[in-house]
């Protein structure tokens, strides 16, 4: 009986661990596109150059550029680790909605990999702001 419970948990727990990884990039991967399409809107709505910086560990804030300087308006956590093409993890929208580099009026493109081994999920930031899910 205790071989038969041992075989049965060394079968379900790898692939448990793989279920569970698996949700965290999916899960992780639509919460991180709906913060930056937001940080997108407030740009365009409000004016002001907005930001979202996400942390390896999955942690991410969003702040918004005033006259005093940045201001946090959001923090979370993301499920899952996260690794980006985006220069210390932080893009930056302008009041047209497009992507730009930390700190300068130039464009970029760039995704956030979200998950790791084979269960990830990518966020990709297009040139002309579309935020899409992959």
């Amino acid at each position: 009986m205790c071989a038969i419970v041992g075989l049965f948990g060394a079968v379900a727990v790898p692939s448990a661990v793989a279920t569970r990884r698996a949700l965290g990039a999916d899960a992780g991967a639509r919460h991180l596109a709906l913060v930056l399409r937001a940080a997108q809107a407030r740009a365009q709505c409000g004016g002001a150059r907005t930001a979202v910086q996400v942390t390896s560990d999955g942690r991410y804030e969003v702040a918004e550029q005033g006259e005093g300087g940045w201001r946090v308006t959001e923090a979370g956590d993301l499920p899952t680790s996260v690794s980006t093409n985006f220069p210390g993890g932080r893009v930056e929208f302008g009041r047209a909605g497009w992507p730009l580099l930390s700190g300068t009026a130039t464009p970029r493109a760039g995704s956030f990999v979200l998950g790791s081994g084979d269960r990830t999920r990518t966020v990709v930031i297009q040139m002309a702001g579309c935020v899409r899910c992959r």
